[in-house]
């Protein structure tokens, strides 16, 4: 499994004496134990010490451009996910320079936080409860390990750093092996919601929608009496019809039996004479 590295690039800067050095080396590391704690909001947050030193720190400088890539000893998609929030907090505020105003540190942890990612995801809702928790500190005047932690925040957006979050083959190698990881930027201006199964996606755009077929009209009362009442004339119809036929026999049988009496009445005559 590979472990997960936050590389950090600062451009413009002026030549980095050693208590700058320090200074921006103490900012990453500290980010970097902020984003291991992320996932586990309920535990202790630790900034030094055992447990929240990265495995590896490699510094870099060429030009004006300063850049630290910082391996964490974490490997599950979860810190991952809070890297990538880290990353996406302070791109958000990477092109509005967060200055020291008359609101102070309360003010800029109020700015990182209407900037910070807007997902429903776990890390999320964890960096934006972080934020605000920072700022009731800060309004307390109380001097907490969450608040060294967002002022390190603040710091690496004052210097309108550049955060990347990417994988290490081997962390303990001579050379390292870096693979960058796709994350989705969420800079808060949108929610990103994942397709759901069992729900259709949105159509395509251009795509025309197909008429459903319309549903056969249901009869009305009315032309169900019409259908009764037409099936009980073609019955009377039919009932006359017999009666009529019923009729013609009879008459048939009255007029052959007539014939018949006439021709014996003839015969008896014919015999007198």
């Amino acid at each position: 499994m590979q472990e997960i590295a936050i590389r950090v690039r600062l451009r413009e800067q002026e030549r980095v004496g050693l208590a700058e050095y320090e200074r921006i080396v103490g900012s990453v590391a500290t980010v970097a134990a902020l984003t291991a704690w992320l996932p586990t909001p309920d535990a202790r947050l630790v900034i030094r010490g055992r447990g929240a030193e990265p495995v590896r720190l490699e510094t870099v400088s060429y030009g004006s451009t300063f850049e630290m890539l910082v391996v964490l000893d974490q490997r599950s998609a979860a810190v991952e996910r809070a890297a990538a929030a880290v990353a996406a907090l302070i791109e958000s505020v990477r092109h509005e320079h967060v200055e020291d105003d008359v609101s102070g540190v309360a003010g800029e942890l109020d700015r990182l936080d209407r900037s910070a990612p807007r997902g429903r995801s776990a890390v999320e809702r964890s960096l934006r409860a972080f934020l605000e928790g920072a700022r009731a500190d800060v309004l307390a005047r109380k001097s907490t390990t969450r608040l060294r932690a967002a002022s390190a925040l603040v710091r690496l957006a004052e210097d309108a750093a550049e955060l990347t979050v990417e994988r290490v083959e081997d962390a303990l190698a001579s050379e390292l092996t870096e693979q960058p990881v796709d994350v989705l930027a969420d800079t808060g201006a949108a929610i990103v919601v994942e397709p759901v199964d069992g729900v259709d996606a949105p159509d395509e755009p251009g795509a025309e929608p197909v008429p459903a077929p319309a549903p056969a009209p249901a009869p009305s009362p009315k032309s169900k009496q019409q259908d009764s009442g037409k099936k009980k004339d073609d019955g009377k119809k039919a009932d006359k019809k017999k009666s009529d036929k019923k009729k013609a026999d009879k008459k048939s049988d009255k007029k052959s039996d007539k014939k018949k009496a006439d021709k014996k009445s003839d015969k008896k005559k014919s015999k007198k004479s």
